[in-house]
């Protein structure tokens, strides 16, 4: 159409409409340049009441929108905040919509109803911008996935996610057949897809929960992402399925594309990524070239999947898997996209999404509800059945992975958890006219309704100070002999260096005591806002430049290299804030499975290990952290001398092991053994210190039956014939008695380790336990570690890891 042909009359209509009603029917047609923004107040001046609204041009309308939805969201995202009610950000974004939704409809020819809802041929560029914030939430969700943590999860994992998934999608499935002999208001289609999207646990939904509920990096969290994955990969498998039996010729092609894609992901484009962490140098960002490329390519991916037919969005998310998440290249666009797309972009989806939601047809409908028929009694009866198969479902399968029955429960939970890709799917469906309008607002209803119940639910079933808590056991005690040992160092400062060196020393790795060493550098986040994770192994230094870890790479590396044969090493560097860097040892120990962390003590000593030269209460506190939530055992190391002087060719190290029982000690004892496998210049003693009985009831008698066979248990253990073991059995009234009997032997030896909980709440702490300055170490181990102890012996405190689940028995012995 010719704009010059138009009078002014029909091209004010054009410019304001898009067309114009014409004899035979609508005339669209578009000006060029397209005008995106009001001329404010001239153009009412020049048109006077011809003239546009300033929320009819697309960037005001697109900028009102935004603000609304951000304002909504926000408000309600406070309020729950303040009063203590943990709900995912995209819940409060669901309700922002069906605010403005059913805000709209109030009055349809309101200037509201025509900024959101207009009835024009408008472009629509806000919902072309939300559907863009989805695609970018689905590729940040793979970046940020771990792709290998299903697979080391093993068995617990592939059990929970396949009982998870098939068991509600069994019972939907018999339930819906033997409905379809009756008269059914819902199609078949329908039905079918209700049954697959209640029987997945999508892992982009349960990642948002998590996370939005501090979880994400816990055990439970890494058990519940990691059953998702395997939920994802099914459901995938099911898919291509479905379509080659459904559809045929099309199916399969879609089965062949979408293999020739996820190969060319994992041998051409994941090799790629690594290639580019390489490019990197080590602190540095990565180059924005590398980044938009990435982007564009997510982009790509989401139009590959769409031309084979596939749901678009899972090719940017199988796109972000490949990208290796953390420092540097994940990270970098998580930093970059995430903050404005989460506030800005992608709030516009789950907004406008539940704007579509017909609230007054849902409300007219609960009369059916109550009387047992139509579609809403349809379809909410049938996702009861299927969410309450697969809870029962779930918590069977982590109870039998002997979880406690309360974390099965808040397990089962999690998995049924709805969200955002639910309701992108149901939107896609009815897109694509495979669910009716009337299907979506009650299935968009439900979902709604369990992202709010799920968290509340979940809040009084889950312990969320159990963090880092682990499922397995991960101590020195159980490990097998010649079994490797995985531990984590940690370094605060250059000081703590030669003295973490000097107890791996002691391990002494051989081939029958192998040890896959993790060393973490803790750098405390000063003058700049990020935060980083550096890992050492794909990062290198940038020609020229002096790394703020390379005194800890030399040294370690350095002790490596005398014993690489039997002995793995990995170094990190994480660069937070101290109060979250007890997180990053924590996250870490539970990633790489370790069985034992080493910390270095607050207290640092002079050359000659006379006097305390540094005494940091920051580090202290970050120690203290560790020992609250660490999944495997820890030793805090205090070191004053050298364990082992190889320089010395006729030294013999001198390890003191005070064991009293308890589950502490036992540990203490493990690391002991640990230490004497070699059996070459170690000699050690094992100390008992045993309370002397006046009158004992019967409870007394009991524990002074324990008391005397503990000595048969560790002579069992370590052999009572080796003559490089000696057992000292000492009776002591109360723990003055106790301080003066290690003072005196204070110089004899060159270690002393020693269970934190060694002896607490007996005889043999009495009066120590008032005086101790530092709880972490314990009653023995504060008076071996105190500046008045007359030793220059280093002192290892244990403490053991503590396991979650615990039969009656045990916890009774533990009290």
């Amino acid at each position: 159409m010719n704009l010059k042909k138009l009078s002014d009359a029909d091209y004010e209509e054009v410019q304001r409409h898009g067309y114009k009603e014409g004899k035979n029917g609508s005339l669209f047609c578009e000006s060029h340049p397209y005008l995106i923004n009001s001329q404010g107040v001239w153009e009412i001046l020049s048109f006077k009441e011809s003239g546009m609204s300033f929320w009819e041009y697309p960037l005001p309308n697109l900028e009102i929108m935004i603000f609304s939805t951000y304002v909504i969201w926000r408000l309600f995202d406070f309020s729950c905040t303040k009063i203590g009610l943990r709900v995912p950000r995209f819940t409060h974004m669901m309700i922002a919509g069906v605010i403005l939704g059913q805000t709209c409809y109030v009055n349809n020819k309101s200037w509201l109803h025509n900024i959101f809802f207009p009835d024009d041929v408008r472009a629509k560029v806000a919902e072309t911008l939300g559907a863009f914030g989805f695609l970018l939430y689905w590729f940040l969700k793979g970046v940020t996935m771990e792709a290998g943590a299903g697979v080391r999860m093993g068995k617990k994992a592939g059990v929970i996610g396949f009982t998870t998934m098939f068991a509600p999608l069994v019972c939907g499935n018999l339930l819906f057949r033997w409905r379809k002999r009756g008269n059914i208001s819902v199609s078949i289609n329908e039905y079918r897809l209700i049954i697959f999207m209640q029987s997945i646990s999508a892992f982009t939904s349960i990642d948002t929960l998590l996370r939005d509920l501090k979880i994400k990096h816990s055990e439970f969290g890494r058990i519940a992402l990691a059953g998702s994955m395997v939920t994802d990969m099914l459901a995938f498998f099911v898919t291509f399925l479905n379509a080659m039996h459904y559809e045929k010729s099309i199916g399969v092609r879609q089965t062949i594309f979408s293999c020739l894609f996820f190969a060319f992901m994992v041998f051409v484009v994941r090799p790629a990524m690594y290639w580019v962490i390489r490019q990197t140098p080590e602190g540095r960002p990565v180059k924005d070239f590398y980044i938009y490329l990435i982007l564009a390519l997510a982009c790509v991916s989401f139009k590959y999947f769409d031309l084979i037919h596939s749901y678009g969005p899972a090719g940017s998310f199988v796109f972000g898997l490949t990208v290796p998440n953390g420092y540097p290249l994940g990270a970098a666009f998580v930093q970059k996209f995430e903050s404005f797309n989460f506030g800005a972009i992608f709030p516009l989806f789950g907004s406008l999404t539940l704007m579509q939601v017909d609230v007054p047809w849902l409300l007219k409908e609960c009369g059916n509800l109550i009387r047992m028929e139509g579609q809403l009694y349809e379809v909410v009866s049938f996702t009861l059945f299927v969410n309450a198969t697969k809870f029962i479902a779930s918590t069977i399968a982590a109870y039998s992975f002997k979880m406690p029955l309360r974390d099965s429960f808040a397990l089962a939970l999690v998995l049924n958890n709805k969200g955002v890709f639910e309701l992108a799917y149901f939107a896609y469906a009815v897109e694509t006219k495979k669910v009716r309008p009337e299907v979506f607002t009650i299935v968009a209803a439900i979902i709604l309704l369990n992202s709010i119940f799920i968290p509340v639910a979940l809040e009084l079933v889950h312990d969320p100070t159990k963090r880092f808590k682990s499922y397995r056991k991960r101590n020195l005690a159980i490990l097998k002999h010649g079994a490797e040992l995985h531990a984590l160092v940690c370094v605060y400062k250059p000081d703590h260096i030669t003295s973490m060196i000097s107890l791996l020393e002691a391990f002494n790795p051989s081939k029958d005591s192998p040890m896959a060493c993790n060393v973490l550098h803790l750098i405390e986040l000063v003058g700049q806002s990020t935060p980083m994770f550096i890992s050492h192994q794909l990062q290198k230094p940038e020609l020229g430049s002096i790394s703020c870890s390379d005194s800890v790479i030399t040294s370690f590396r350095g002790f490596h290299q005398k014993i690489h044969e039997h002995t793995s090493l990995d170094i990190f560097t994480s660069v937070s804030v101290t109060k979250h860097m007890h997180e990053d040892i924590c996250w870490l120990a539970l990633s790489k499975s370790t069985s034992l962390i080493m910390l270095p003590f607050h207290r640092t000593w002079s050359s000659d290990r006379s006097t305390v030269i540094s005494n940091d209460d920051k580090l202290r506190i970050i120690n203290i952290n560790v020992l609250r939530r660490s999944p495997c055992s820890v030793g805090i190391f205090i070191y004053r001398k050298p364990i082992v002087e190889y320089h010395m060719t006729a030294y013999h190290c001198k390890i003191c092991l005070i064991f009293n029982g308890g589950r502490d000690d036992k540990e203490a004892l493990a690391i002991t053994n640990r230490l004497r496998q070699t059996k070459t210049r170690v000699s050690l003693s094992i100390i008992r210190f045993t309370p002397t009985f006046y009158e004992m009831k019967d409870q007394e008698m009991e524990e002074a039956f324990e008391m005397v066979s503990l000595k048969e248990t560790v002579t069992n253990i370590v052999k009572e014939k080796d003559e490089s073991v000696t057992f000292i059995d000492k009776s002591i009234s109360d723990g003055s008695e106790t301080s003066k009997i290690l003072r005196a032997m204070g110089n004899d030896y060159d270690l002393f380790i020693v269970g934190r909980s060694s002896g607490l709440g007996t005889e043999i702490t009495s009066g120590l336990s008032e005086w101790t300055e530092f709880e972490e170490l314990g009653p023995i181990g504060d008076l071996l570690a105190s500046h008045e102890f007359p030793s220059r012996a280093s002192v290892l405190v244990v403490k053991k890891q503590e396991y979650i689940h615990k039969t009656k028995s045990q916890k009774r012995r533990s009290e």
